[in-house]
C-alpha cells in the first residue's frame, strides 16, 4: 500500500506543479486554479497523513496499479478540460469586450450623423428661405 500512497503524494504534487505552470500562462482563470489547489492538497495529503491514509488497506493489491493508471489518467483529461473550458471563459470575456467597444463606437458615429443630418437640414432651409 505504499505504492498507492507514495502515487497519491505524487499525484498531488504534479497537480500542483500544473495548476502553478497554467495559472503562470493564463491557461486556468483564477477559480479554477483555486479548485485543482484545494484537490491536489487533498490528494498529497490523503497519501501523507497518517491518519488519512487508512484508506489505503481496504484496496487489494492487485488492484493498485489499475487504480493508479485510472486515477492519474482521469486527473490529467479532467484538468486539461478544465484548461480548455478556462481559455474559452477567457477568450467570451475578450470577445464582449470588443463587442461593448464597438457598441460605443457605433453610438457615437450614430451621433455624428445624426448631428451632420440636422446641419444639413438646417443648411437646406436657409438656401430655400
Amino acid at each position: 500500500m505504499d505504492i498507492l500512497r507514495l502515487s497519491f503524494v505524487l499525484m498531488g504534487m504534479v497537480l500542483l506543479a500544473l495548476d502553478f505552470l497554467s495559472f503562470v500562462f493564463r491557461k486556468v482563470t483564477e477559480g479554477v486554479g483555486l479548485l485543482w489547489i484545494a484537490l491536489s492538497g487533498a490528494l498529497f495529503f490523503s497519501g501523507a497523513v497518517p491518519g488519512l491514509y487508512d484508506w489505503t488497506k481496504a484496496v487489494p493489491k492487485e488492484a493498485v496499479p489499475a487504480l493508479v493508471l485510472f486515477a492519474s489518467a482521469f486527473l490529467l483529461a479532467a484538468f486539461y478540460v478544465s484548461c480548455l473550458v478556462s481559455q474559452l471563459i477567457r477568450k467570451n470575456q475578450e470577445l464582449a469586450m470588443h463587442v461593448s467597444l464597438l457598441n460605443q463606437e457605433n453610438e457615437s458615429i450614430l451621433y455624428e450623423l445624426k448631428k451632420i443630418k440636422e446641419q444639413r437640414e438646417h443648411e437646406e432651409d436657409l438656401i430655400c428661405h
